[in-house]
């Protein structure tokens, strides 16, 4: 059965990646039994589609449990750089993330923008060029916190070859957020 069209949901492709190939071996009984508890069974199929709502409240679940010892902003900091690392557990992800260097950090911030939607049904971007290695990136959903977005942007922009990278959060209002985008060229 398929999700409404109203409904905002997250695709199977990206669970699995983020719980199965990037938490990966973190992903302990005790971590899996907090992600049951509000609808997000890993033991089982992954279905086709999660809703946000379940998304969003795992992302913070995970962080938390991950990353005790630092504030909320680094822990989802944290687990969306680990986004970057699991990639690179695939075949094509690996094959994909060695070819960064190639094309550079501009293209690269490109192509990771666009391919934040998809990933699911709801989030809207906007990447903004002001210069060879000044960019605003315009997100409308963060999932409760826009430190995730921040370390999927750091992590793909450090494989592409960015130097001194700044990703500045800027005009989070709860749900989308922007941020600016700089590193030394």
């Amino acid at each position: 059965m398929g999700a409404a069209l109203s409904e905002e949901i997250v695709y199977r492709h990206a669970i699995e990646g983020l719980f199965l190939r990037s938490v990966g071996t973190s992903l302990t009984p005790e971590l899996k039994a907090q992600l049951r508890a509000i609808g997000l069974d890993l033991d089982e199929k992954i279905p086709h589609h999660t809703p946000r709502h379940v998304f969003a409240e795992a992302l913070g679940i995970t962080a938390r449990y991950l990353y005790p010892g630092v504030d909320a902003n680094e822990g989802y900091r944290r687990l969306g750089m680990a986004v970057i690392k699991g990639l690179e557990h695939t075949l094509l992800g690996k094959a994909l993330v060695s070819l960064w260097p190639i094309f550079g950090p501009d293209r690269v911030l490109s192509r990771m923008q666009e391919s934040f939607a998809t990933v699911n049904n709801y989030l809207k971007t906007e990447l903004i060029t002001h210069g060879r290695a000044n960019h605003t990136i315009k997100v409308s959903e963060c999932n409760g916190n826009p430190g995730y977005h921040m370390g999927i942007i750091e992590a793909g922009l450090t494989r592409a070859g960015a130097k001194n990278i700044r990703v500045e959060p800027f005009d989070f209002n709860g749900r989308g957020c922007s941020y600016r985008v700089r590193w030394d060229s």
